[in-house]
């Protein structure tokens, strides 16, 4: 009988719909099909789900406990298992020491740094763990998704750069496509109330508005209505507290021009319906908003630490911000309203469509391919190894 290879994927909560969820199922299927037995260790997770992909579960019961205890209990409990078990590779995803890859989500040392420059040395039980992780220097890869993370973590944590590399995350072309524009458009901004002479100018995203810097959204838009060149209406969607950036509206005497949004399921007609998207955020690892948006078409605006505007070459770097001074902001969006913007529109689409999930599923399998061939000395991995790049 032939030995099968066993992986582990390591993730404290996997019974969401995040990025990070996305790509470790997506682990499951590359490895399921290059012939590997596959255990997903959790704290939280969709038992269906993992089912359906046809993997095995170790669920590591959450103690009651502070957040970081439960997070080095996690680590600890998993690096037992496969200590015990002598899995063939190990994934983690920043939940577990002494893994051969470890896939980063997040810099949450940075963000704290940038947004809470008074109390950056307060480190949270993520910083913590992150810190734990990857000082220690017990893993053979480390996986940043954006350019701009792989510069925080390499300095960091002195991580060398032969230890670290960039894949970006990819969106779902069947979702957000150039055709939901003449699908959608007129119909979305009817609803919305948004008249033709008008320009919608929109930030949407999961959340953590502090993050994404509403506040200077808020502020923009104050700048455009006194300019009175330009007819605006102004879309916020996402979740959380949104009174206070209400009560800010009404101070700058905006609130009028504003429509508010919980998150929706159908965000790319939110998307067709928008003249710009706009993304200011103090920093974004990454920011799929951003691939959405440019494959529906629509103009983007970011801030300089969004890592999706690394993908803004050949010309685009224009939709690029440098600084956070809302008239600066407020003179880039008014001269984009202002002309004929269907070659960028088109350049956009292009540009994300060399970013969708089928890219994702192929750029990950073959990350994961390359580390195996250079570092998994395992005689039962070859075999399946050379089955793999046939299929």
């Amino acid at each position: 009988m032939e030995d099968i290879p066993t992986a582990v994927i390591a993730i404290r909560n996997l019974n969401k719909t995040t990025g990070a969820a996305r790509i470790a199922l997506q682990q499951i299927s590359i490895l399921k099909s290059m012939g590997y037995r596959v255990t997903v260790i959790c704290e939280k997770v969709n038992k269906k789900t993992i089912m359906s992909y046809g993997a095995d579960l170790k669920i590591i019961k959450k103690i009651p406990l502070t957040s970081y205890i439960r997070r080095l209990w996690f680590s600890r409990r998993a690096n037992a298992w496969c200590q015990h078990n002598k899995p063939s590779l190990i994934i983690s995803h920043g939940d577990m020491e002494s893994a051969n890859i470890i896939f980063m989500h997040n810099c949450v040392d940075f963000a704290q740094e940038v947004i809470y420059p008074n109390s950056a040395q307060q480190k949270n039980s993520v910083s913590k763990i992150h810190n734990r992780i990857l000082r220690k220097s017990n893993y053979q890869k480390v996986i940043a998704n954006s350019q701009l993370m792989t510069n925080d973590l390499t300095t960091r944590y002195a991580i060398p750069a032969s230890k670290i590399s960039v894949f970006y995350p990819g969106f779902d072309s069947n979702q957000f496509n150039d055709s939901k524009k003449s699908i959608f458009r007129q119909k979305k901004r009817d609803e919305l109330g948004i008249k033709k002479e008008e320009k919608l100018i929109g930030l949407i995203t999961s959340g953590d508005f502090k993050k994404r810097n509403l506040d200077l959204f808020i502020e923009i838009a104050r700048d455009l209505v006194k300019e009175n060149n330009i007819l605006y209406r102004f879309l916020v969607i996402g979740q959380g507290e949104i009174d206070t950036y209400k009560e800010k509206t009404v101070r700058l005497g905006v609130d009028q021009y504003f429509i508010w949004k919980k998150t929706v399921p159908e965000v790319e007609q939110y998307y067709a319906a928008l003249d710009l998207f706009v993304l200011p955020a103090h920093i974004e690892e990454f920011g799929c908003v951003i691939l959405e948006a440019m494959a529906c078409s629509t103009l983007t605006l970011v801030s300089e630490r969004v890592g999706a505007g690394e993908l803004l070459k050949d010309g685009l770097e224009d939709l690029i911000v440098n600084g956070y001074i809302s008239e600066q902001w407020a003179i880039k969006i008014e001269s984009l309203m202002l002309k004929d913007n269907t070659i960028i529109h088109s350049q956009l689409v292009e540009t994300a469509s060399h970013y969708t999930y089928e890219y994702q599923y192929q750029t990950l399998k073959s990350l994961i391919s390359e580390h195996l061939k250079e570092n998994i000395k395992d005689d039962i991995c070859k075999p399946h190894l050379e089955k793999s790049k046939n299929k």
